[in-house]
């Protein structure tokens, strides 16, 4: 609606009297004065869950620090530089590499990302990213669980590699 609008809306249903017209500015201040409360207690409301969500990131951040840290003073290994330490039981991340592992045991040799995708998802998961292969293969590659075998896939750190003459024989 334009201000026109408004003023030709306003001048018909007050047939020009000039109180109809004072009453309907009235309520108008009134209501913009009351919405500017209403913002003002909302943008407070924002900044007081902003700076709670942040502290309760840093806790979170300190907390996972020294869990990890306490892990590796009791395994005596030290996490990769660089590297992450770790991630959420129950997240997708952790939802891969679990599943990816057990995967990996039972085809017996490496997969490639789209092979591990489609079985991860026969097995009930869906891998929620906008391109999930490309989520798997970095999940795997950033773990200190698998590596990589050019133009194979993916493989098991410490687990004996099939040769790919094993491989034929086993399907």
């Amino acid at each position: 609606m334009t201000k026109s609008d408004v003023f030709s809306r306003i001048h018909s249903e007050t047939h020009g009297d000039d109180k109809g017209v004072r009453e309907a500015y009235r309520l108008i201040v009134a209501e913009v004065s009351q919405l500017r409360r209403a913002k003002q207690a909302i943008e407070t409301q924002l900044e007081k869950a902003e700076a709670a969500k942040e502290a309760l990131k840093q806790l979170l951040a300190t907390g996972l620090k020294n869990e990890a840290d306490r892990e590796a003073e009791k395994t005596g290994h030290r996490p990769r530089p660089g590297k992450r330490r770790g991630f959420h039981i129950g997240s997708q991340t952790a939802e891969v590499v679990s599943r990816s592992k057990e995967i990996l045991l039972a085809a017996g040799h490496p997969l490639q990302r789209a092979e591990l995708l489609e079985r991860i998802e026969a097995s009930g998961f869906l891998v929620e990213t906008t391109n999930p292969a490309k989520f798997i293969g970095r999940t795997l590659w950033e773990s200190a669980d698998f590596v990589h075998i050019p133009k194979r896939g993916y493989w098991l750190k410490g687990e004996d590699l099939p040769s790919p003459g094993e491989r034929a024989a086993l399907s």
